[in-house]
């Protein structure tokens, strides 16, 4: 059997499904070192020459030894040869003794590593192999740089200056515009955030976003998550606007006064930068779960101008500049964790060549979303989605949100209620303010792929999906590059027609014996409870005996027969997916949800049929799904035939010729299983398997002769959307 490709446009979503149920890494790890088998880490680029400006604010000078280098970091001192000629080079330009970048102890450091590794198939930095000491002298760091950078044991030393909070604080010559959350609307003013609430998931249940940065007030009156913020590391939070502003656009509660944040049911969490941004991100991660956020509202002086602070922040980077910061970034992708950045408000190209290639994603990429400042569709200086100028931007950054004339709560000049705890402002900048509108976007995906899925979203399949969907970046800047603004209506568009169907297979039923018909759900929604009710039509001599949960109800709590008068050929049952103690709902998929048992006697004719309905028995007993979003009645139903045979037959998936089409797994069911297999004999050369008594193999699902990408998207729009296989 060949092989051929063919590009088959479908739904974003449908493509996502592809990408998140693919066959995920397996192996053992086989050593404590560089694990042959994953992908391998890039090369770590030395800085050329180093320039800190005397008006450069504090900040630390940071080294990063090479893997295997003999350095000993099992105590707060660092020891072997290396580490020796570390300390000498920092002692003789009057500098503090190198301590650990990172405050967890080296072995539960790596025990994190080794864990993201195998779960991604990726070789990770090591964060226990940076150091840091603070810098007093800009000029005796410099050399002390060099000088480091010239040891072969070193990876790279630099010097990473004081982190701000990535707020515009210059003045528009604008009017203000009309108070209001423009971003929670349709697009392409909004990201249209109410769309995604009317599904389950879209307020963010079941995922936590962590914010990284400083200065938070957790007793707003608007912002009742406040009580059970997570603060990493324990203790209290310095008191701040800017931190109280970024948490209102997403958590302010929705209790028609002040504002409405866009994922008010997250869970929320903070992490203060203390020492860098690289250990507040190091130490979010212990507290967060696959699919799960940290969002990093800081940036810092650039070397544009020789890391000195500015006024109006001039040659500011994004954090992911620093390699430290970097690593950390890349060590919570690894974990599952969606990172989504602030670009920063540097007014920089992040792909001028005085940052090549550290901003090339095809040499080094952190898979962070990095967030643009765009212009509001009312209340900016320019034409909606242009990149407003302090914005950094280059291929590089993916996503915008609004920079300015953002409402939210904090600073109290739109309204001042007394205290703090009752600030509101309409005039938060940057891209710290764009950077939660994104961040927002992400979180109602990632909540409604679990709560709709059962599936976990991770950073990459996030920006597919809100990138290939968004509204477009505008003119006049165009050619400055800050990427769409989200769209989560246009991101999610199948599930707002939800699609389900319900038939019937066809089955023999032998003379005096029993055999079971099975039925079929496709649903494109969770659903919690079924009810079945069942009408014979045709000959007397056939009988239900009983219902029986399949592949997909197995963990179906209770069956229950509610309506039985099985002497005339009716009988109703109700399948619960959970009792008190069991929430787990039957996930968006299709396959088998119950075998109906009948059962015949010797007095049944050969060729006899019967068809087995759903017809209203009552004015209440009608074949419905329960689910938080459908109206419950099943866009497509087939009923099923029973045909008296001189043999049993068993249940098959499909009829026709071929019976076992997109069943690659032969459980009598299509899921993920089936995916799994028919991407690995797609892209990974699994070997094909002939369906018995067909021409055709069981992944050419179309029966063209081919397995190529239009199968493979068959059977997702199947799964999740248009109902039965196709009769071949």
């Amino acid at each position: 059997m060949s092989h051929r490709i063919r590009v088959n446009t479908r739904s974003a979503v449908t493509c996502l499904l592809v990408i998140l149920l693919a066959p995920s890494f397996g192996w053992t790890r086989t050593a404590d070192g560089l694990e042959p088998g994953y992908k391998p880490l890039r090369p770590v680029l030395k800085p050329a020459a180093v320039r800190i400006s005397p008006l450069a604010p504090s900040g630390r000078l940071v080294v990063k030894f090479k893997r295997g280098a003999p350095v000993d970091s099992k105590s707060d001192r660092l020891g072997g040869s290396v580490g020796r000629q570390a300390e000498s080079i920092i002692g003789r330009y009057g500098m503090a003794q190198l301590r650990p970048l990172l405050s967890d102890d080296r072995e539960m450091i790596t025990s994190r590593r080794l864990a993201a590794e195998d779960r991604s198939g990726v070789n990770l930095p090591d964060m226990s192999l940076y150091f840091q000491t603070p810098v007093i002298s800009h000029q005796a760091a410099e050399r002390a740089i060099r000088a480091l950078n010239a040891l072969d044991d070193v990876e790279i030393a630099y010097f990473s200056p004081q982190p701000e909070n990535a707020e515009w604080t210059g003045e528009l010559s604008v009017p203000n515009y009309e108070p209001g959350q423009r971003y929670l609307e349709e697009a392409p003013g909004g990201v249209d955030s109410r769309a995604a609430w009317s599904l389950p998931g879209g307020r963010g249940e079941g995922v936590t976003i962590i914010d990284v940065e400083n200065g938070w007030n957790l007793d707003h009156e608007d912002l009742s998550v406040g009580a059970s913020t997570i603060v990493v590391g324990g203790g209290g939070v310095a008191l701040g606007d800017h931190g109280t502003a970024v948490l209102g656009e997403m958590f302010a509660d929705p209790d028609l006064m002040g504002m409405t944040g866009m994922v008010y049911n997250s869970g929320c969490g903070v992490s203060p930068v203390n020492i860098t941004v690289a250990a507040a991100i190091s130490d979010a991660i212990p507290y967060l779960e696959p699919g799960d956020i940290i969002l990093i509202e800081q940036h810092a002086p650039g070397p544009r101008y020789g890391y000195e602070w500015r006024d109006d922040q001039l040659g500011y980077m994004p954090m992911e500049f620093f390699q430290a910061e970097f690593d950390a970034m890349l060590n919570a992708y690894a974990a599952g964790i969606i990172v989504c950045e602030a670009a920063g408000n540097g007014e920089e190209d992040l792909d001028d060549t005085l940052y090549t290639p550290l901003f090339d994603t095809s040499f080094r990429h952190s898979h962070a979303i990095m967030c643009g400042a765009g212009n509001p569709p009312v209340g900016g200086v320019a034409q909606d989605r242009s990149k407003l100028d302090f914005s950094n931007w280059g291929e590089r950054v993916n996503l915008q949100g609004y920079g300015v004339r953002v409402y939210t709560l904090g600073y109290g000049d739109l309204y001042d209620g007394g205290s703090e705890d009752s600030w509101y402002t309409d005039s938060f900048s940057g891209t710290s303010s764009a950077s939660p509108i994104v961040t927002g976007a992400v979180a109602s995906l990632s909540g409604i792929f679990q709560n709709m899925f059962g599936t976990l979203l991770d950073a990459d399949s996030a920006l597919v999906l809100l990138e290939s969907t968004g509204s477009p970046q505008t003119n006049p800047n165009l050619i400055y590059h800050i990427g769409p603004r989200p769209n989560l209506h246009a991101a999610l568009d199948p599930l707002f027609d939800p699609v389900d169907s319900v038939w019937y297979g066809d089955i023999g039923l032998c003379k005096d014996g029993s055999s079971a018909m099975p039925i079929y759900l496709t649903n494109s929604h969770p659903v919690r409870e079924i009810y079945l009710p069942f009408r014979l039509t045709g000959d007397p001599f056939i009988a239900i005996d009983s219902l029986t949960r399949a592949e997909r109800t197995n963990d179906f709590a209770q069956i229950t027969v509610t309506f039985d008068n099985r002497f005339n050929g009716e009988v109703a049952y109700v399948m619960r997916a959970y009792t008190s103690g069991h929430q787990s709902p039957l996930w968006a998929g299709s396959g088998p949800i119950a075998y109906l048992w009948f059962r015949t006697n010797a007095l049944a004719e050969l060729g006899q049929e019967i068809v087995v309905d759903s017809a209203w028995l009552g004015s209440t007993n009608r074949l419905r799904l329960t689910s938080e979003f459908d109206d419950g009645y099943p866009d497509y139903f087939s009923a099923g035939t029973i045909t008296i045979a001189e043999e049993c037959e068993y249940p098959i998936l499909c009829q026709g010729d071929c019976p076992n089409q997109a069943d690659l797994f032969l459980d009598g069911t299509i899921n993920a299983v089936d995916l799994n297999i028919m991407i690995e004999t797609l892209f990974f050369s699994r070997p094909e398997e002939q369906d018995p008594g067909c021409d055709v193999t069981r992944s050419d699902f179309d029966a063209d002769g081919f397995s190529d990408a239009l199968d493979l998207n068959m059977m997702i729009t199947m799964m999740f959307f248009n109902g039965p296989p196709p009769s071949n």
